[in-house]
């Protein structure tokens, strides 16, 4: 073992039992390290650190940051398959998005995908040296700033409404709400439109190609109003009766007639079969392909959707109407 692969790992921390993925980010950054910090749990995710700085985020609860610029229009999907490894350049200076634009997508997705990372509870924590963000945006945040702003969202989802069971269930509209009239935002509507009690919030979020966190905070908002329904508790099934093992002659437990051959030969798994909900990670990289929601529906004649990435709305106002708003504004004088 050379002197640099020596000081490496004498300056990695003891990432054990009952250390919280925040506090773990705080012991690597004072250090000043460079490398990725794996957090294994739901929903878990990597945090990137480059020298004690972090400079990305990727959560399989969050769009990545090719997710968002795909789903705004601003990269084609084809274009991501002709851009080398660490495309942020590539991107800028292939005229596809500007230097501005690619940064704030790149914060804006590593927020997002920090609250579900930092939040992961039960964690197994990983750390490697020497990884960097797979997109090679120069942008990066302290860690201190990063876990104060988890804190400040956990604090406003309780504010909003301070039930989490909706966080993580499927959405499920309330189909008579009891309102004569309701009042709701752009994301608000694209949420209730492709909601059909299936999709996660985070699921969402991946197909229209926006914030997870927002979804999710708007999810609470529509929860508080009464126009999304809790998830239904459904009790657990009780296991089948075991029939009792017949032996065979030669004293070894004959299987039932009613076990099939595959079961026999094979141990049952442990616990029921969960159904993925989250992506999964494309492999050899930091990414997550999308989970299969189907095609978006487009919205109503009218109706705009919340911007996905922020500066990217290239429609210039109407001058027309400025001038009336700014005419009625000073006949009010």
């Amino acid at each position: 073992m050379n002197a640099t692969a020596k000081a490496t790992r004498q300056q990695q921390p003891k990432l054990g039992r009952g250390v919280t993925p925040a506090k773990a980010l705080g012991q690597l950054a004072a250090l000043g390290v460079t490398g990725a910090l794996t957090v294994v749990g739901e929903p878990g995710g990597v945090i990137f650190l480059r020298d004690g700085l972090v400079n990305g985020v990727e959560s399989p609860a969050a769009p990545s940051v090719d997710r968002l610029l795909t789903a705004c229009g601003k990269v084609e999907e084809r274009v991501w398959e002709t851009i080398p490894s660490r495309p942020a350049r590539a991107l800028v200076e292939g005229g596809h998005v500007s230097a501005a634009e690619i940064e704030l997508c790149a914060i804006g997705a590593l927020y997002d995908a920090a609250y579900f990372v930092l939040s992961t509870e039960r964690a197994e924590l990983r750390f490697a040296p020497d990884i960097e963000h797979w997109l090679g945006a120069d942008c990066t945040v302290t860690a201190d700033q990063l876990c104060d702003h988890v804190v400040r969202q956990r604090r406003i989802l309780n504010e909003v409404h301070p039930s989490d069971v909706t966080d993580t269930a499927p959405v499920r509209p309330v189909l008579r709400p009891g309102l004569d009239r309701v009042l709701v935002s752009g994301l608000q509507w694209e949420i209730v439109l492709h909601a059909d009690g299936n999709r996660t919030p985070q699921e969402l979020a991946g197909l229209l190609g926006c914030s997870a966190y927002a979804v999710t905070l708007d999810v609470r908002r529509l929860a508080a109003a009464g126009l999304v329904e809790p998830p239904v508790a459904t009790e657990p099934e009780e296991p089948p009766a075991t029939p009792e093992p017949r032996v065979a002659a030669s004293g070894s437990a004959a299987v039932p007639a009613s076990v099939p051959a595959a079961a026999a030969a094979s141990p049952p798994a442990n616990g029921a079969e969960r159904r993925e909900i989250l992506p999964r990670r494309v492999p050899g990289t930091f990414t997550f392909e999308d989970p299969p929601t189907g095609t978006r529906r487009h919205l109503p004649a009218g109706v705009s959707a919340l911007a996905v990435l922020p500066g990217a709305i290239d429609k210039p106002p109407d001058d027309s109407l400025l001038k009336r708003i700014r005419t009625a504004l000073q006949s009010l004088r």
